[in-house]
C-alpha cells in the first residue's frame, strides 16, 4: 500500500513539474513570437514613415524646383534675346568695330551660354527628384504621364528681328519676345511641374 502512494505521489509530481515545464515553455514561446510581431510592427511602422517623410520631401523639393527652373529657363531666353538686340542695333549702325551694342551682344551671349550648365544642374537634380516620385509614391498611369512630360522639355525657340527694323520696332520686338517667352516657360515648363505637384498633393498621407 505504501509504494503505492509512493508512486501516486510520484507521478502526481512528474505531472506538476512537466505542466510547469510546458508552461514555462509555451509562455516563452509566446514571448518570442508576441516580441517578433511587436518588432515586426515597429520596423514596418519605421518604414511607413521613413516613406511617408520622403514623399514630403521629394514634393518640397519639387515646389522649389519649379520655381528655380522657369527663372533659369527665363533668363537663359531672356539673354539670348538681348544679345539679338543689340546685334541688330550694331548691324544697323553700320557694324562698327567700337560699339557698345556690340560689347552688349556679346555679354548677352556669354551669359545665356553660362545659364546653359546651370540649367544642365538643375535638370539633373529634377530628374532626381522625378526617380524619387516614382519610387515613393504608387505606381498609377497619370503618374507616369506627368512625369513623362517633364522629362520631355524641348529647348526653347526663340524668334529674330526684322533685318529692316528700326529702333523703335526693334525695342518693341525686345519687349513683345520677353513677354512671349515668359508666358511660354510658365506654360510648357512651369505648367507640367504644377500638375505633377497637384497630382502628389491628392496622394500625400494626411497628417
Amino acid at each position: 500500500m505504501r509504494n503505492q502512494d509512493q508512486s501516486v505521489r510520484r507521478h502526481d509530481a512528474w505531472r506538476t513539474l512537466l505542466a510547469t515545464v510546458v508552461g514555462g515553455v509555451l509562455a516563452a514561446g509566446g514571448g518570442i513570437v508576441g516580441q517578433y510581431y511587436a518588432s515586426q510592427f515597429q520596423f514596418s511602422s519605421q518604414v511607413h514613415l521613413q516613406k511617408v517623410q520622403g514623399q514630403r520631401q521629394v514634393y518640397a523639393r519639387l515646389t522649389g524646383r519649379k520655381f528655380g527652373t522657369i527663372q533659369l529657363y527665363v533668363s537663359r531666353y531672356e539673354a539670348m534675346i538681348f544679345s539679338d538686340y543689340h546685334e541688330a542695333r550694331w548691324k544697323r549702325s553700320g557694324s562698327p568695330k567700337d560699339s557698345l551694342d556690340l560689347q552688349e551682344a556679346q555679354r548677352w551671349m556669354h551669359r545665356s551660354e553660362d545659364l546653359v550648365f546651370d540649367i544642365v544642374k538643375n535638370n539633373q537634380a529634377l530628374f532626381e527628384d522625378l526617380g524619387t516620385v516614382r519610387a515613393l509614391f504608387p505606381d498609377a498611369p497619370r503618374l507616369r504621364e506627368l512625369v513623362e512630360r517633364i522629362r520631355a522639355f524641348k529647348a526653347v525657340k526663340t524668334s529674330k528681328p526684322a533685318r529692316d527694323a528700326s529702333v523703335e520696332e526693334l525695342a518693341r520686338w525686345k519687349e513683345e519676345s520677353v513677354r512671349q517667352l515668359q508666358a511660354l516657360i510658365d506654360r510648357d515648363y512651369g505648367g507640367p511641374i504644377e500638375e505633377l505637384l497637384a497630382y502628389l498633393s491628392q496622394n500625400l498621407p494626411a497628417d
